[in-house]
C-alpha cells in the first residue's frame, strides 16, 4: 500500500488551484488542523518516482489570473457523449458509478440536505434548498506513479488531443458532515478507472491510498486491469486515539471499497477493419500467465521464509497481495478518521466467490459487517453452468455467506442495488431494461419491472438499461394508497411505478401500475436519481446533462413537476458574449463597479454541436443562471405530432447558433437580441428582459417559413449579425455576399446591400412578365411621359430632351452598377460592424474585401473595396475609436481606422513566418476577437492554444496565454476586469480576472514564451448574511489578504518599507515620486482646507447623564500632579520630564518642570553648602538650557538638515517629508524660522532648507512633490526672504563707506545668493519640462491631422 500525505502531494502539484480554495476551507478549527498536521507527518512519505515528478503550477500569466468557473455541474460520463452507445460489460464495468451524488440527510427539513457530487478533480457541496454550491475542494493529489506510467504506455502522445496524463478524477465521493470528512475515489483521468483513495478533511486533501500497490512493475494486460467499481458506507466505528488524545475514542467512517479486475480485451479497430473484438487475447493470456507464474514464486518464497501466517497479515501486507488467477474481485475495508485513514482488512472474491465480476455494492439494513455485491459471471464461467450475478459477502470474516439463485436465469449484468423501506428486500437494476425485487431472506423474486427502449424514426434502441433506483418513503404517498418507486434508465427517462398489487380480472394475475413516465429527463441517460427522505422530493443527476434536477410530486395524478434546476451546457459552448458589453460596445448599461447595476455580470452562451440552447450565466450568483425559451409549449408540441424523446424535441428547437449581437438602447420597447444559426437563412429576435424568443423572424417575403416548403437557397444563409446603436436595424450577411436590412421591432425588410440585390417578389416577377402595372418600373414611367406629351402636343425639341434625359439617367445608372459591382462581395460575408451614428457600414468578407456603405443610401464609398492581405474571417469593431480588428485566414490580425481608411495595425500574420518570429503571430486559425473597453486592448484566441493580448498603440503582444485546451470563443467584460473564454471538450466557461485592477503589473516587452494557465474551478457561493465572506471569496487571493500596512503606504517600524523613489532609467530624466495626489495637491490649498476644516461653532458640554449610569472618575492630569506635588515634588518633575522625551513638548509646552530637573542636575554637582552660588549658577544655566534646547529640538526637520549638512547630501530630507501628511509638512516647514525676529537662529536653517532644494531640483527626483515643497517653503518664509533682501539692497552704500562687512550681513548675502541659486533651478527645470510637453502635443496634433 501507497500512502501519499497532504504535505508531499501539495508540494509536487500545490494542489493546482489554490487560488481558488473557498471560505470553507479557513474554517477549519486549530484542532482540526492541528490533528491533520501531526497525521500526516506520521504517515509514510512518497516513493522517489512519485516525487521526481515535476508539474507546473505557474497558471497565471502577465495579466490574468484564474479566477472561476461557470456553468460546470456534474461531471460527463465519457461514453453518454457517443452516437452509438453500446452497453458492453467492460464500458459499464468502470463507469457505473462515476460522477453519482451522495445525499447527506440533516435533521427532518429538507432545506437542511447537502449533496456531494463530484466534478473534475474536485468535489462541490451543494444545498438543497437553493442548488448552490455551499463548499468546493481542493484538486486531488496524483496517484501513484506506476499508475500514471500506465496511462502513459495505454496512450498516444502524439496525438494532438492528448492533453497528458496526471490529470486526476473523481469517481465517487461519500461525505460526512459529523466529522467533516470526505472520502473520494480517484485517479488518472486518461486511464479511465479509479485507483486510488483519499480522505478530505472539509476542502482539504489528508492522505491518499494507492488501492491497488501490486500493479507496480506489472505489464498493461487484460489480468491487470483493476479498478475501483463502487464505494459503501457501512456506517460509524469508535476507535481509540493516539498521540496527545490517547486513551480517548472518536467515531470513524467505516467504508467497503469494492474493486474489480477486467476480463473483457477490446483490440485495435485498425487492425480488424474497424471492428471491435470482444474476447479473449491468446497473446495477452500468455503474457499475464507469465507474469503471474513469477509473482507466486516470489510470493511462496515470501510467505515460506515468514513465520506469521495468513490471517496475522496486517493491512499493508494484504493490500499489496497480488490476487489469485481466477479472483476478478477484491474488497478492501477503510477507516477514515478526521485526520487519517487506513485500511485494516482485504477481502479477495475467491474459491466459492471466484469468476464472479461485481459491478456495484449495498450494505442491506440490519445487516452487520455483510455487504450485497451484483455484477456478472466472467466469460469463461459464462460458457458452462449458470453462475450467479449476485452474493452476500461478510467483510468482518472474509466469507462468502450465500449466492443468490434467483436472478440466475437473467442474461444481463446487474447496474445498481438500492435498499427498500422493508427488511430483506432489495430493488436490483438490470442492464436489459428490467427491475427485480427480491427477497434476501429466502432468495425469491418477488416480480419484476420492465422499461424498453423507445423507437424512433431513424434506429430501435438496443435494451433500456437501469441505472438508478429509488423508493419514495414520505406519509403523503402512503395517505394517498401509493408506494412509488422510481426507475432511471439510460435513455435519460424516468419512470414511477406504483409497487400496490393491482390483480387483473381477465387472467387473475397481480400487476404494478405505472403512475408517470418523465422522458428525455437528462441528456445521455440518468447517472442517479434518490428520494429524499420522509419528503416527495426527487433529485437526479444524468450522465451527460451536465444538470442537476430536484422534482415534486404533488399533483393529484402522480406525475412530477421541476420544483428546482441547475442545467448547463451538455457539449462544448461555441461562442460567448457579455449581454450588453457597455459603452466600449455600443451599450449605456451602468457597471456593476459603480454599485449601481449586477446585469452587466452576465454572460450568453451558446452551445455546441448537439446542444440548441442559448443560455445565460451570471458571474455573480450561480442561482441566476436560465436557459432562453425558444417558444411555449414545445413539450406539447412535440407530443401532438408524434415527436418523441430529445430528438423529436430537437427537431422543434432553432438550429445551432452561429452568431449573435445585442443593444440595450430599445430593450425596454422591444427585441434586444438578434441570433443567426448555422445553415439557417431567417434571423429571430429574442428578448433579453423575458428570456426568450418573442420578436419576429427577419426574413425576405419570398422566403418560406414552414420547413414544408421549399427553403431558402444555400446562397442565403446567414454568416453574420449586426444591430445598429440606436436598436431599431438589424444587418444580417450571408454566404452569397449579400447583407440585408431589417426593422427590428416589425421585422419588415429595408433594403440590401448592395441595394440591387433585393429581389422581387414572385407575384412581382409574375406581374412584370405579364406587363402589370408595378410601382416603381422606369420603363412604366417613361412610357407613360411619353403618352402624356403626345397628347398634349408637345414639340418635338421637347421629345428629344426627354431622349437625352432618359440616356443620361441609364449612363448614371450603369456607371453606378459598375461601381457597386466592383463593390461588391463575391464570397460570404464573414464580419458586420456599424459606427456609433448609423452612418457608416464596414463589411469583410472571405474574398479578401473590405467595403465601407453607406448606411442611408446602400451606396459603397468611393475608396471601396480595399483589398485585404488575406481572406477574412472574423470581424471586432469598437465604435469609440472607431476601429475595426479583422482576422485573416494566414492567422494574422489586420487593425482598420473606419476615419482614415487606412490599415493601421497588422498583428501576426504571414510576415511572421520565419521560425524566429514565430513567437509574434498565431500559428493557427483565429478563433474569436474582442476589444477591451478603453480600446487601447486587442485579445484574439486561435485553435494554437493560445490567446495574446495586443497593445494597438505600440503594436506589441504584451501578454501571451497557453492552455491544455483550445480556445473557442472569448468575451471581455464591459469594466475590462475579466477574461470569459470557453474551450474544445469543455461543458464549462472559464473566468480569469485582471492583475493589473488590484496590483501593479509591468508590461515589459514581448513574452518569449506562453504562459501555461490553469483551469479556474467553480467556487463556494455564500449566503446574504455572510457577505464579508462571500466578498473574500469572489475576490482574487492577493486582494483579499492584502495587508493593512501596503494599503496606508505607512512605513513598518523595522524599516520593511524603505520608501526610496523611483530612479530614472537614463541621465537627465525627471521622475515622479509616486505618492498619493492629496499628499502634494493640498499644500498648494492648505489654507483653504484649514479653513473649511474650522469648527462651525464651539464644543458644547454633553447633557447630563441618567441617574441609573454610575458615574466613575477618570484620571484626571490636575488631581495627578497634586497628588504628586504633595508627595515627592522632585520625583514628581523627573518623571515629568522623563515623559516628555518628544522634541515638540520641548517647544510648545510651557512648563517649567523640564528645566527644573536640568536645574536640579546642575545643582546636584555643587556643594550642599554654597546654596548662594548655586542659585545663581541655576539661573544662568537656565537660560543656556532653554537656547540649547530651541535649537536642538525646534523640529526634527531642522536636526535633519542639520544632519544632511555634515554628510552633504540632503536626499534624506526628501525621504522624511514624503511620509508625513500635509499638516505636518507644514508644521515643519514653518519651524524653521518663526519671522525676522528669529534670524539669530532661524537664518542658519533656512540656508539649509534652501540648499536641500537646489540639490532636489538638481537630481529630477520627485518632481511633482519636491516642487509642492518649494511653493510651501515660499509661502510661509516668503516675506522674511523680502526682508532680507530689503535690507541687503539698502546696507550696500553703508558697506562701501565702511570698507568691511558685518559678519552677520555675509550670512544674509550668502543666504540670498542660495536663494537666486534656487530660482535660476527651478526655472530652468520648468522651462524643460515644458519644452518637452509642448512638443509632444505639437506632434501629437500634427499625427492626428494626417490622413
Amino acid at each position: 500500500m501507497t500512502v501519499v500525505s497532504s504535505k508531499s502531494s501539495s508540494s509536487k502539484r500545490k494542489l493546482r488551484s489554490d487560488s481558488n480554495s473557498t471560505a470553507a476551507s479557513a474554517a477549519t478549527d486549530s484542532s482540526s488542523k492541528e490533528d491533520a498536521s501531526s497525521s500526516a507527518s506520521s504517515q509514510p512519505e512518497t516513493s522517489p518516482k512519485t516525487s521526481s515528478m515535476q508539474i507546473d503550477d505557474a497558471g497565471s500569466s502577465r495579466l490574468f489570473q484564474p479566477h472561476r468557473s461557470l456553468g460546470l455541474l456534474t461531471a460527463a460520463h465519457p461514453a453518454a457523449n457517443a452516437k452509438n452507445l453500446s452497453y458492453s460489460p467492460s464500458s459499464h464495468l468502470f463507469l457505473s458509478k462515476r460522477g453519482k451524488f451522495h445525499l447527506q440527510p440533516q435533521g427532518h427539513s429538507s432545506e437542511e440536505t447537502f449533496v456531494t457530487v463530484p466534478l473534475g478533480e474536485r468535489f462541490q457541496i451543494l444545498t438543497i434548498s437553493k442548488l448552490v454550491p455551499t463548499l468546493v475542494s481542493r484538486a486531488l493529489p496524483p496517484s501513484s506513479e506506476h499508475h500514471r506510467m500506465r496511462t502513459m504506455r495505454s496512450v498516444d502522445t502524439s496525438n494532438a488531443q492528448y492533453s497528458g496524463g496526471d490529470e486526476e478524477e473523481m469517481h465517487q465521493a461519500i461525505s460526512d458532515s459529523s466529522l467533516s470528512v470526505t472520502v473520494a475515489t480517484h485517479g488518472p483521468k486518461l486511464l479511465a478507472r479509479a485507483v486510488s483513495v483519499t480522505l478530505y478533511s472539509r476542502t482539504r486533501p489528508l492522505v491518499c491510498l494507492d488501492a491497488f500497490p501490486f500493479l507496480e512493475g506489472k505489464k498493461t494486460g487484460r489480468k491487470n486491469r483493476w479498478g475501483i467499481v463502487d464505494m459503501i458506507n457501512l456506517g460509524k466505528r469508535r476507535m481509540a486515539m493516539t498521540g496527545e488524545k490517547e486513551g480517548k475514542m472518536e467515531n470513524t467512517l467505516l467504508l467497503a471499497v469494492v474493486c474489480a479486475r477486467d476480463d473483457v480485451v477490446i483490440t485495435n479497430k485498425k487492425d480488424n477493419g474497424g471492428i471491435d473484438v470482444v474476447g479473449n487475447d491468446s497473446d495477452d493470456e500468455s503474457d499475464d500467465e507469465s507474469d503471474l507464474a513469477g509473482e507466486s514464486n516470489q510470493i511462496t518464497s515470501s510467505s515460506s521464509s515468514s513465520d506469521s501466517s495468513e490471517d496475522d497479515e496486517d493491512s499493508i501486507a494484504g493490500s499489496e497481495r497480488t490476487p489469485a488467477n481466477d479472483c476478478y474481485g477484491r474488497v478492501l475495508i477503510v477507516q477514515a478518521s478526521r485526520t487519517s485513514m487506513k485500511i485494516i482488512n482485504t477481502v479477495d472474491l475467491s474459491g466459492i466467490g471466484s469468476n464472479f465480476i461485481p459491478h456495484v455494492g449495498l450494505h442491506p439494513a440490519t445487516y452487520v459487517n455483510k455487504i450485497l455485491l451484483g455484477g456478472r459471471p466472467t466469460n469463461t464461467a459464462r460458457n458452462g453452468t449458470k453462475q450467479t450475478s449476485m452474493i452476500l459477502l461478510n467483510v468482518r470474516s472474509g466469507k462468502m455467506l450465500h449466492s443468490f439463485q434467483c436472478l440466475s436465469n437473467s442474461d444481463g449484468i446487474i447496474t445498481t442495488l438500492e435498499q427498500s423501506p422493508a427488511v430483506d428486500t432489495v430493488a436490483v437494476g438490470i442492464s436489459t431494461g428490467s427491475a427485480h425485487l427480491i427477497n434476501t431472506l429466502h432468495d425469491v423474486e418477488l416480480f419484476a419491472l420492465h422499461h424498453k427502449g423507445k423507437q424512433t424514426s431513424k434506429k430501435l434502441s438496443p435494451d433500456n438499461a437501469v441505472s438508478s433506483i429509488s423508493f419514495r418513503t414520505d406519509g403523503n404517498a402512503t395517505r394517498q394508497g401509493v408506494a412509488p418507486l422510481a426507475v432511471g434508465c439510460d435513455d435519460g427517462s424516468v419512470s414511477v411505478w406504483d409497487l400496490t398489487p393491482v390483480k387483473d380480472d381477465n387472467d387473475g394475475t397481480t400487476r404494478r401500475t405505472l403512475l408517470t413516465q418523465m422522458e428525455a429527463t437528462h441528456h445521455g441517460g440518468v447517472s442517479k436519481l434518490q428520494y429524499l427522505p420522509g419528503e416527495p422530493l426527487l433529485l437526479s443527476t444524468g450522465m451527460a446533462s451536465n444538470s442537476v434536477l430536484l422534482h415534486v410530486f404533488d399533483a393529484p395524478d402522480h406525475s412530477g413537476r421541476i420544483l428546482r434546476q441547475r442545467k448547463g451546457h451538455t457539449s462544448p459552448p461555441r461562442l460567448l458574449r457579455y449581454l450588453h458589453p457597455g459603452v466600449g460596445g455600443g451599450g449605456i448599461l451602468a457597471n456593476a463597479s459603480d454599485g449601481t447595476d449586477a446585469a452587466s455580470c452576465q454572460i450568453l452562451s451558446c452551445g455546441g454541436p448537439g446542444d440548441l440552447s442559448l443560455r445565460l450565466f451570471s458571474t455573480a450568483r450561480t442561482n441566476l443562471d436560465k436557459e432562453y425559451s425558444q417558444g411555449p409549449g414545445l413539450e406539447r408540441k412535440a407530443k401532438k405530432l408524434g415527436l418523441v424523446g430529445p430528438e423529436g424535441r430537437a427537431e422543434l428547437l432553432l438550429p445551432e447558433v452561429a452568431g449573435l449581437a445585442t443593444s440595450e438602447a430599445r430593450s425596454r420597447d422591444w427585441g434586444d437580441l438578434v441570433t443567426i444559426h448555422k445553415d439557417h437563412a431567417m434571423a429571430y429576435v429574442w428578448s433579453t428582459k423575458r428570456g426568450s424568443q418573442t420578436g419576429p423572424v427577419l426574413r425576405q417575403p419570398q422566403w418560406n417559413v414552414s420547413a414544408m416548403k421549399k427553403r431558402p437557397p444555400r446562397s442565403a444563409h446567414a454568416t453574420s449579425v449586426a444591430i445598429s446603436g440606436c436598436g431599431n436595424f438589424s444587418l444580417i450577411g450571408t454566404v452569397g455576399g449579400v447583407v440585408y436590412k431589417y426593422n427590428i421591432q416589425s421585422g419588415i425588410p429595408r433594403g440590401s446591400f448592395p441595394r440591387d440585390a433585393t429581389s422581387l417578389t414572385e407575384e412581382e416577377e409574375r406581374r412584370r412578365k405579364k406587363g402589370i402595372k408595378v410601382a416603381g418600373d422606369v420603363g412604366r414611367t417613361m412610357r407613360m411621359l411619353e403618352k402624356n406629351s403626345m397628347k398634349g402636343g408637345v414639340m418635338p425639341s421637347d421629345i428629344d430632351q426627354a431622349e437625352r434625359d432618359r440616356i443620361s439617367f441609364m449612363e448614371a445608372e450603369e456607371k453606378r452598377k459598375a461601381i457597386v459591382q466592383r463593390a461588391s462581395h463575391e464570397g460570404a460575408v464573414v464580419g458586420i460592424a456599424i459606427d456609433s451614428l448609423n452612418k457608416t457600414v464596414v463589411t469583410v468578407g472571405a474574398d479578401s474585401k473590405l467595403v465601407l456603405w453607406n448606411f442611408v443610401t446602400h451606396m459603397p464609398n468611393k475608396k471601396s473595396p480595399i483589398m485585404l492581405p488575406s481572406p477574412a474571417t472574423k470581424l471586432t469593431h469598437v465604435r469609440d475609436s472607431d476601429l475595426a480588428a479583422i482576422g485573416m485566414r494566414d492567422f494574422g490580425v489586420a487593425v482598420f481606422d473606419c476615419s482614415s481608411l487606412s490599415i493601421v495595425r497588422y498583428f501576426g500574420g504571414s510576415r511572421y513566418a520565419s521560425p524566429n518570429e514565430m513567437r509574434l503571430s498565431h500559428t493557427g486559425p483565429i478563433s474569436d476577437m474582442g476589444f477591451g473597453p478603453d480600446g487601447r486592448k486587442l485579445f484574439t484566441s486561435s485553435l494554437d492554444g493560445t490567446i495574446r493580448v495586443w497593445d494597438v498603440p505600440t503594436g506589441l503582444c504584451v501578454d501571451w496565454m497557453s492552455f491544455a485546451s483550445p480556445p473557442t470563443s472569448i468575451a471581455l467584460s464591459p469594466t475590462g476586469e475579466f477574461l470569459a473564454t470557453s474551450h474544445v471538450g469543455h461543458l464549462g466557461i472559464s473566468l480569469w480576472c485582471d492583475k493589473s485592477f488590484f496590483r501593479m503589473v509591468l508590461l515589459d516587452g514581448t513574452p518569449s514564451e506562453p504562459a501555461k494557465m490553469n483551469e479556474p474551478q467553480p467556487v463556494a457561493e455564500c449566503e446574504q448574511e455572510e457577505a464579508e465572506q462571500s466578498l473574500s471569496i469572489s475576490m482574487p487571493r492577493s486582494v483579499a489578504v492584502k495587508d493593512d500596512s501596503s494599503v496606508n503606504g505607512d512605513n513598518d517600524e523595522d524599516g520593511t518599507n524603505d520608501g526610496v523613489p523611483p530612479q530614472a532609467k537614463e541621465e537627465g530624466l525627471i521622475t515622479l515620486s509616486g505618492l498619493p495626489p492629496g499628499h502634494w495637491k493640498n499644500l498648494f490649498h492648505l489654507e483653504l482646507v484649514k479653513e473649511r476644516n474650522k469648527p462651525k461653532e464651539a464644543p458644547q458640554k454633553p447633557p447630563q447623564a441618567p441617574f441609573f449610569l454610575q458615574w466613575r472618575s477618570g484620571i484626571d492630569s490636575s488631581t495627578n500632579d497634586d497628588a504628586e506635588n504633595t508627595g515627592n515634588t522632585e520625583t514628581s518633575a523627573t518623571n515629568d520630564s522623563s515623559n516628555k522625551d518628544d522634541g515638540w513638548d520641548a517647544v510648545w509646552s510651557d512648563d517649567e518642570n523640564g528645566d527644573d530637573a536640568d536645574d536640579n542636575a546642575d545643582s546636584n554637582e555643587e556643594a550642599s553648602d554654597e546654596a548662594k552660588q548655586a542659585k545663581n549658577d541655576e539661573t544662568e544655566s537656565t537660560k543656556a538650557t532653554k537656547r540649547r534646547k530651541v535649537m536642538h529640538h525646534r523640529s526634527k526637520l531642522a536636526e535633519l538638515l542639520q544632519n544632511c549638512s555634515e554628510e552633504d547630501s540632503y536626499s534624506g530630507v526628501t525621504r522624511y517629508l514624503s511620509t508625513m501628511g500635509p499638516s505636518s509638512i507644514d508644521v515643519e516647514i514653518s519651524s524653521l524660522c518663526y519671522g525676522a525676529h528669529d534670524l539669530d537662529d532661524g537664518l542658519h536653517l533656512l540656508h539649509l532648507a534652501s540648499l536641500w532644494l537646489v540639490e532636489a531640483c538638481e537630481s529630477n527626483q520627485s518632481f511633482e512633490a519636491v516642487n509642492a515643497y518649494l511653493h510651501r517653503f515660499l509661502h510661509v518664509h516668503g516675506n522674511v526672504i523680502i526682508q532680507i533682501d530689503t535690507d541687503l539692497k539698502e546696507s550696500e552704500n553703508e558697506n562701501l563707506s565702511e570698507g568691511a562687512e558685518d559678519p552677520q550681513k555675509l550670512k544674509l548675502k550668502e543666504f540670498a545668493d542660495t536663494i537666486s541659486q534656487l530660482r535660476e533651478k527651478q526655472r530652468a527645470a520648468s522651462n524643460r519640462l515644458q519644452g518637452k510637453m509642448q512638443h509632444t502635443i505639437c506632434l501629437l496634433r500634427h499625427l492626428s491631422r494626417m490622413v
